[in-house]
């Protein structure tokens, strides 16, 4: 205010630059509460303060200039410079016309709490002139209870002179209503409180709207916290930023509960580095990530889990961090191994007398120790295909079971693929006149030479050329073709069967998911799967396709010098997808 008395402008001056000044504040303060959520910050509130502040101060200084002497009685009758001769600008309908068209509620009261002048806003809400208000408490507008809350908070005003910010409810035709507002002191020269100044803003939608996103936030981590499974929100760098507690124990400190109630302590810093190698892939890419792990505790003892990773994205789309569900799977594990044991015995106990079967019933075939007539001929040949097959089983779960564990190394040379699908379709030439199709060998060149694993590929000829066989419509052809291109090996066969569905697609080279039995066939659901583990081991791809006209083509893709791979368990497969 100094600064004003000392510049030499005459009081017409004064007066406007006052007036632009009012203005420029008023103005500033509805533009800094624009979002309802910034309103509620204590820093802007802190500005919003500041502002009123120096809005009171304004009216203090054009109060001044009049040279007025102010009592609560004259400041009643007081209408800012009414009676200044030098003014030709109407300050009173400068302020109504601010008045008239501000978003806030604004009042002025004197000392004893009497309304001077308020806003539009402040006459709509009430549903009240201004005849009807000015010069009246707020008992006219409020209940009883609302008016000593006020007045509590407009007192300590009064009484500290310095402003105040509170929150109150106001009900309007049983309405509730909810307003922050802050009120300041009118302070005049000698230091005396001349009047306060009220501006106050709706924020029942807002309150509203906070209410309810904490209600569904909690809701949220209720249902997080309270989820069997430990789950945390990491960035690029593996800091943690959020999760359950159960999660948050997980990760800082590895312990955990088994299914049993039993305490573990994950040693978590044995594999830090590779969380925080996957995450950076994860952003990077964009990926969702689930894969199985064994964790070594610090007691010695392994245990399962399955890490589920999807990114998280920021307001802006950029991927910053990721979110992890971890699921301890080791009971599971436990059970599958106990499964895979007694399946593995049972094989193996069943395989030296399957063997024995089959050798005798060649042995009598072939005449030495006899001839037999051709309806015993006959029977014998049965018998022998079904130990055969028995023994092709046995043999199908024994060598899935060992690929699995690790326990099969590929013996690699150099291979002719055409002379050994040759060979695979030369064995199947029973079982082809048996299910009425005929098999077409199409191969690109008189040979197609490649490194692999020449027993281990030839089941997983056999076994994708039988399924073409067994489950071609009848009086149909398979076709079978062996090309090579692009330093790779490619193995096509087609045939004439029923449209496979994407999803039917994807489980058919799991493990015991077989379809015989919707076509009346036989089989325990290894051989696509044994292939598939077959032709990963090779480095290879699998070929899966069908359309709807009714064609559907199996095979492979193998690379024509393969690196020696170790083979990798089921357990250590991961899955990607976008």
């Amino acid at each position: 205010m100094t600064f004003f008395k000392n510049l030499k402008f005459n009081l017409k001056t004064k007066i406007v630059l006052v007036n632009v000044a009012f203005i420029t504040m008023v103005l500033i303060c509805f533009a800094l509460n624009l979002s309802p959520q910034t309103f509620i910050s204590h820093r802007v509130i802190m500005v919003f303060e500041t502002i009123l502040l120096i809005c009171a101060n304004i009216f203090n200084y054009i109060l001044l200039l009049n040279r007025l002497k102010i009592s609560n009685d004259e400041f009643l009758k007081y209408r800012l410079c009414r009676n200044c001769k030098h003014c030709e600008i109407g300050i009173d309908s400068l302020l109504n016309q601010i008045f008239m068209t501000t978003p806030d509620v604004i009042a002025f009261m004197d000392t004893n709490q009497r309304y001077v002048m308020c806003s539009k806003k402040f006459y709509d809400l009430f549903k009240i002139s201004a005849p009807e208000i000015i010069g009246k408490t707020q008992d006219v507008i409020l209940t009883r209870q609302q008016v000593e809350i006020t007045r509590k908070y407009l007192n300590e005003v009064i009484s500290q002179k310095k402003p105040m910010y509170y929150t109150q409810k106001i009900y309007i035709n049983n309405v509730e209503y909810i307003y922050d507002s802050i009120s300041s002191p009118i302070v005049s020269q000698n230091n005396e409180v001349a009047g306060i100044l009220t501006m106050s803003r709706n924020i029942t939608e807002t309150v509203s709207l906070r209410h309810s996103f904490e209600r569904s936030n909690q809701k949220l981590y209720d249902l997080i916290n309270n989820s069997p499974n430990l789950a945390y929100v990491l960035d690029e760098d593996g800091n943690y930023i959020f999760g359950n507690e159960k999660g948050k124990e997980f990760f800082i400190t590895g312990v955990d509960y088994t299914s049993s109630g039993e305490r573990i302590v994950i040693k978590m810093d044995k594999f830090r580095d590779e969380i925080i190698n996957e995450n950076r892939k994860i952003i990077a890419t964009g990926e969702r990530l689930v894969k199985e792990k064994e964790l070594i505790a610090t007691n010695g003892e392994s245990y399962w889990y399955e890490f589920t990773k999807t990114p998280l994205t920021n307001t802006s789309g950029d991927y910053y961090a990721v979110t992890t569900i971890v699921r301890c799977i080791d009971s599971e594990k436990r059970l599958q191994e106990q499964r895979e044991t007694y399946i593995a015995t049972l094989s193996h106990d069943l395989k030296t007398p399957a063997i024995a079967q089959v050798r005798a019933l060649e042995l009598l075939l072939s005449g030495q120790l006899g001839e037999f007539n051709e309806s015993q001929k006959e029977l014998l040949h049965l018998t022998l295909d079904s130990c055969n097959y028995l023994y092709d089983m046995v043999y199908t779960i024994l060598s899935t079971c060992k690929f699995e564990n690790g326990e099969i190394s590929l013996n690699y040379s150099s291979v002719d693929f055409v002379k050994l699908t040759e060979e695979c379709i030369n064995e199947c030439l029973t079982l082809s006149k048996i299910n009425n199709t005929t098999i077409v060998f199409e191969p690109v060149g008189k040979s197609c030479m490649a490194m692999a694993d020449k027993t281990e590929i030839k089941r997983a000829i056999v076994n994708f050329l039988s399924n073409g066989i067994n489950y071609a419509n009848t009086d149909t052809v398979v076709k079978v073709s062996v090309s090579m291109h692009d330093e790779q090996v490619e193995l096509r066969i087609q045939n004439s069967s029923p449209y496979i569905d994407s999803d039917t697609m994807n489980r058919i080279f799991r493990k015991y998911v077989t379809h015989s039995e919707k076509f009346n066939k036989v089989g325990v659901g290894l051989g696509l799967y044994l292939s598939k583990k077959i032709v990963e081991a090779h480095n290879g791809e699998i070929i899966a396709e069908s359309t709807k006209d009714n064609t559907n083509t199996f095979g492979f893709i193998i690379p024509v010098s393969v690196k020696s791979l170790p083979i990798k368990r089921l357990t250590e497969f991961s899955t990607t997808m976008k």
